[in-house]
């Protein structure tokens, strides 16, 4: 699967793009603010529905504009399905996929995954553990075709119960009711979640020894609570505090995984250079992961990676993601420094010159 085809308009800075681009390395160069960082903002807005790096929309449409549109082509199990986004400042949207309307950014994702590294995604290890979930939670809902039912089903369970709580008389029996609905599709949630951990984790130690010598990591999940004792006792038992709280104390939206590095927090021992090789491992982990499992490629979205990586390591990433076949998009403001990513053999690479909002291609 790869992304053949990129029309941009009204994002950011960026002036009338038509892309054609390859199935392997695709390369951007060019001065901080150039644009390139918002041609990959572009590329995920079209496999999201929304940005990576912002949460609100009105940054992300040209201020001559009153929306943005994104439209591609994708070459998918040899069919070429066209998508499209568009986003207006209003909060409108439509998302088209094979020309048919749908009213769910899930089903974008789901069309075309998207893996992001950049400098946010470091939070992975140092940010809360809501990192982590959502890092976890991507795998299921890529393999586990069951696992967005159960998981809005799950959301719904919480929110009524959180509502409850919030109530100034509590009905104990309503509440017991919800509680048991609760803790079932909070089991299903953990047991989802705990397969998938067990295929990921040697994934991530295989790709930690492709790239480093580090050893001595430990990847262990929580669930939430305290898995020797049921979650419908514990739920009764924690009742009085969740109600002065007002919110639900533990279940998986509590979850962690939590990574240690010779017996201690990795957060807490490892250097920043090996937080990032051990980010950009769970990341490339995953792509190695969706394919054995699903026959199909991911798309890696590397945005300043000559910033974030040394040379060294940059050639080893560039190496397993020619290896896994995945398409990849690699932005750097020195051209060698991005050329020198890719492997010396690799084929099928694209370079691309950004400057003030406008993309030209050159010979690589």
């Amino acid at each position: 699967m790869y992304l053949k085809k990129l029309d941009v308009h009204g994002l950011r800075n960026l002036k009338g793009i038509q892309l054609l681009l390859s199935p392997g390395a695709n390369l951007f160069y060019g001065q901080n603010g150039s644009g390139k960082t918002s041609l990959l903002e572009a590329i995920h807005l079209l496999g999201r529905g929304r940005s990576f790096r912002t949460r609100t929309l009105n940054p992300v449409i040209n201020q001559e504009e009153g929306s943005c549109t994104v439209f591609g082509l994708l070459e998918k199990e040899s069919i070429t399905l066209p998508i499209g986004v568009s986003r207006s400042r209003q909060g409108d949207f439509q998302f088209r996929v094979n020309s048919q309307s749908i009213n769910n950014a899930s089903t974008l994702a789901e069309t075309m995954p998207l893996l992001v590294l950049d400098s946010e995604s470091f939070h992975l290890l140092d940010g809360g553990p809501k990192y982590r979930r959502q890092y976890i939670d991507w795998g299921v809902f890529h393999v586990e075709h069951q696992y967005r039912s159960v998981w809005q089903s799950f959301r719904r369970a919480l929110k009524q119960r959180n509502s409850l709580l919030r109530h100034d008389r509590i009905d104990n029996a309503e509440m017991s009711v919800w509680d048991q609905e609760f803790a079932g599709l909070a089991e299903q949630v953990n047991n989802f979640r705990e397969a998938y951990l067990q295929e990921l984790i040697p994934k991530i130690q295989w790709v930690m020894s492709e790239l480093s010598s580090m050893e001595g990591l430990e990847f262990k999940h929580y669930a939430g609570w305290d898995k020797t004792k049921s979650l419908a006792d514990i739920l009764v038992s924690d009742r009085p505090r969740d109600v002065l709280a007002k919110v639900t104390g533990h279940g998986p939206h509590r979850a962690d995984l939590r990574v240690r590095f010779n017996k201690q927090s990795a957060n807490d021992v490892l250097s920043r250079g090996q937080t990032k090789i051990l980010v950009t491992a769970m990341q490339i982990a995953q792509g190695f992961l969706f394919h054995e499992r699903t026959g199909c490629q991911c798309l890696y979205l590397l945005d300043d990676l000559p910033s974030e990586l040394d040379l060294q390591h940059r050639e080893k990433v560039g190496e397993l993601l020619y290896r896994l076949g995945a398409q990849t998009f690699i932005t750097g403001v020195i051209p060698e420094d991005v050329v020198s990513t890719w492997p010396k053999e690799g084929k099928q690479i694209s370079m691309f010159h950004v400057e003030h909002g406008g993309i030209t291609p050159v010979e690589c």
